[in-house]
């Protein structure tokens, strides 16, 4: 696809109409708002059903109490409201925005403006849940720009680059996350696994490992769990889209389709195996063992290797450090910096998805299309029709 320019879209799309990139359903700015806020919620409740539905699951015993229900109720009720005031909002900021720049569209407004500012709305879930989501777009941001580095030719993006940058990553979120061990309300992260806090020599124990009975069977549970956890996702991967024919589906597993659960299985067992042969051959146990344990864990990459995956290891650590860098007042805290990146990359992200499709993340893609239910597919539709046109004329 030809690679999006200031000076080809304003050549283009300066003068056409705004309901035809902006709300191509209603030619009335305000008039078809209703329609497009109607359609949000339905995105939205299909898009976070799933969302809380693998959260729920993974929790566990967790979800026992009633007052657990209540509070993922509460999130989820917040989470809708946060899809449908981002997508319902978009095309009027964008109208609003395109009438202060004298019915013109500019290149540098036309999307990024709109989802900037309705960034804002990140407000309207929990704090526990606001900074997993800033996580996730800040991983996302980041992929999006080494994509366009690589396409640019300035990186080149490798197998073996990637599992060092999730070794790196994996050394310093584990190292990180068990110095928080002892800390009443840790700092939230959706990893993969939360090592266990360091036990202390004070501990009324034998055992200098972090676990309890014996490393053999400490590491093989890890592995098994892991193993069986991985294998559950790929299954339901298969499965979920093919829902009519599930045993179609099963009877197509392949030993390719083990790969995830191999990542998951050894990733767990070599980081346990680690720190178990570090406190047995030291005698103590100690943060930093989860350098070398992380470290070596990250080999495991190579089983289902993914930059968004690596990228999200090392944005994590990033996370965890600045939240020391909070608690010693070396970054103040009255300053909303994480939900300020969050909008700037919620806009850039979001505009990425029209004019630069090839680098930009699929994860943007499934969002969009499931939270407007499927009118940004309709307004991306119009605004490629309109390319290839004067693609074709030129």
């Amino acid at each position: 696809m030809v690679q999006m320019s200031k000076e080809l879209f304003e050549k283009i799309y300066t003068d056409v109409d705004c309901h035809y990139l902006l709300h191509p359903w209603g030619k009335g700015c305000i008039t078809s708002l209703p329609v497009l806020f109607k359609d949000s919620l339905i995105g939205s409740v299909k898009f976070y059903s799933m969302v809380y539905l693998i959260q729920i699951l993974m929790r566990g015993k967790k979800m026992r109490k009633k007052e657990q229900w209540l509070k993922m109720g509460n999130y989820y009720i917040r989470s809708i409201l946060f899809g449908q005031f981002v997508a319902g909002t978009a095309s009027i900021i964008g109208c609003i925005v395109r009438k202060l720049n004298g019915n013109k569209f500019k290149f540098n407004t036309f999307l990024f403006v709109p989802f900037t500012l309705n960034g804002l709305f990140i407000y309207l879930e929990p704090p526990s849940r606001r900074g997993l989501v800033i996580n996730l777009f800040v991983n996302l941001y980041i992929e999006y720009w080494l994509r366009r580095l690589e396409r640019a030719a300035y990186i080149k993006i490798t197998k073996i680059r990637t599992t060092a940058l999730f070794m790196l990553g994996s050394a310093l979120l584990f190292y990180l996350m068990r110095l928080e061990g002892d800390k009443k309300e840790r700092t939230q992260l959706f990893w993969l696994f939360t090592p266990d806090k360091v036990r202390r020599k004070t501990d009324d124990s034998n055992n200098v490992c972090p676990h309890q009975g014996s490393c053999h069977k400490y590491i093989f549970k890890g592995t098994a769990t892991y193993f069986a956890l991985g294998l559950a996702f790929t299954v339901a991967r298969l499965i979920l889209p093919r829902i009519r024919s599930p045993m179609t589906a099963i009877a197509s597993l392949r030993t390719r389709h083990l790969k995830l659960a191999m990542f998951f299985g050894s990733y767990i067992g070599i980081y346990r195996a680690v720190i178990c042969y570090l406190c047995r051959k030291r005698g103590c146990d100690s943060a930093i063992y989860a350098l070398p344990a992380g470290c070596l864990a990250g080999l495991s990459f190579i089983f289902s290797p993914s930059l968004g995956i690596a990228i999200g290891a090392m944005t994590g650590a990033m996370k965890l450090y600045s939240t020391i860098l909070y608690e010693k007042k070396l970054l103040p805290a009255r300053l909303p910096l994480p939900e300020l990146l969050y909008c700037i990359c919620q806009g850039t992200l979001f505009s990425a998805r029209v004019f630069y499709p090839e680098e930009c993340p699929s994860y943007i893609f499934n969002l969009l299309a499931k939270v407007s239910n499927n009118r940004s597919e309709w307004i991306y539709s119009n605004y490629k029709l309109l390319l290839d046109k004067a693609l074709e004329q030129s």
